[in-house]
């Protein structure tokens, strides 16, 4: 009996011994867990495996760090995020599509991380153009995931049937070879021009290629550039329909074999592939030979989001973490994106020749937020219109080049 009372004595004591150390701070109580939440837009399974393996890591890495992936459909991505931060329930981090981000930074939500990205170690072997895409002044608003551009896929058997020998280079052979491989149902090229973003977008290669500018549409440049695609339509190189199909409907048609050439990313390889058509892909045709394809860069930003410091602090541990080379390497295979790393892109190119013209595009590449900086999207909507009266034949191009211009005037003087 009495060795059970001193047992329960001493129990006693050593509950207030521990709430006493506990209370000065000499005890450690359990850490608090970190939740990163981070919204996107993905929604092809390589993609969705890829961010399950990344998060995987990630939390094996950094005990006490949860990573919660959240999706939102892509046209919503932005507003959705800027109405979280406005609630101050903001996600730790925005996966912003890339000529989003300097707009969405105007709107002072996102953490300015130069000092963290420093500290990565590819950081300085970063393009110009993805680094563009994330930079204001000396403030730096993310990191990139990885980027896309566009290139030309042809049908190397409607290539033979045609009798070419060599893909086209230049516009005229382009010209010439879209309207050798033109044979119904074939067209010779197929292109989106449909009114949403993807128009501006497959519109400028040809335009910042021939020394255009959307800030300055009513250039001879710019009537110039949409001037070829208006011939196309005209002559029946390319099909009227084109300012309905989007960056979904131009590969079928081409996997469909009813276009011989098509302007297209690199994250269609794979369903090209799947295919079984023998095909092959070579850079945006220039106007002039030997001049050097301006493609614009697609692909998506690491923005971290300002909020609670904690969640700050995890957010960018993150983004550190995803930018070790081999890592970023597997991300950038698994997305079908090339690495804004010039290293990474390199190794892609050369283990998969099928990727070496949208690397060899990466040092002239363009982020479109260079042309109009956060007022891009409304720009991009003057210039898309533009391009839609001039193909469905509601105006000529440098008429509707014209009223773009002013429109896109008026945009840039407020």
């Amino acid at each position: 009996m009495k060795t059970h009372i001193k047992r329960t004595l001493r129990f006693r004591w050593l509950i207030l011994l521990g709430s006493a150390l506990a209370g000065l701070g000499l005890v450690n109580a359990p850490a608090e867990e970190v939740t990163v939440e981070i919204v996107h837009y993905f929604n092809v399974q390589g993609q969705i495996d890829a961010l399950n393996q990344l998060q995987k890591d990630f939390e094996a890495a950094n005990p006490g760090i949860k990573v919660h992936f959240t999706y939102v459909p892509f046209g919503e991505l932005v507003s959705r995020t800027l109405q979280m931060a406005a609630v101050r329930k903001p996600p730790a981090i925005s996966a912003i599509d890339n000529p989003d981000v300097l707009r969405v930074a105007k709107a002072g939500i996102l953490k300015d991380i130069s000092a963290d990205v420093a500290k990565i170690q590819v950081w300085n072997d970063l393009y110009a153009g993805p680094k563009a895409a994330v930079t204001d002044g000396s403030k730096v608003y993310g990191v990139p995931i990885g980027s896309n551009s566009l290139a030309l896929y042809y049908n190397k058997k409607l290539f033979a049937d045609g009798s070419i020998t060599t893909p086209p280079q230049t516009w005229d052979q382009l010209t010439d070879t879209a309207a050798k491989t033109t044979k119904s149902p074939v067209y010779g090229i197929a292109f989106s021009a449909v009114n949403t973003e993807e128009a501006t977008w497959q519109w400028e290669p040809f335009l910042w290629s021939n020394g255009g500018s959307l800030s300055d549409l009513s250039s001879k440049n710019a009537q110039a550039a949409l001037e070829l695609w208006v011939d196309w339509v005209k002559k029946g190189y390319a099909s009227k329909d084109v300012v309905n199909w989007n960056q979904g409907d131009v590969p079928n048609q081409f996997i469909g074999k009813r276009a011989a050439t098509m302007v297209m990313g690199p994250w269609q390889l794979a369903n090209v592939k799947k295919s079984g058509i023998d095909f092959g892909i070579v850079t945006i045709p220039v106007p002039k030979e030997g001049s050097k394809p301006v493609v614009p860069l697609g692909g998506e930003v690491w923005c971290v989001l300002k909020g609670d410091p904690k969640v700050e602090q995890a957010a960018v541990k993150f983004v550190q973490f995803t930018q070790d080379p081999e890592r970023l390497r597997k991300i950038c295979d698994t997305f079908n994106y090339i690495s804004s790393i010039r290293s990474v892109s390199k190794q892609q190119g050369e283990a998969n020749p099928e990727l070496q013209p949208f690397v060899d595009q990466m040092d002239t590449a363009r982020a479109r937020s260079q042309d109009g900086g956060a007022k891009y999207p409304e720009i991009s909507l003057a210039a898309r219109s533009a391009i839609q009266r001039a193909l469905t034949g509601q105006a000529s191009a440098e008429e509707a080049l014209k009223d773009a211009a002013a429109k896109i005037k008026a945009i840039l003087s407020k």
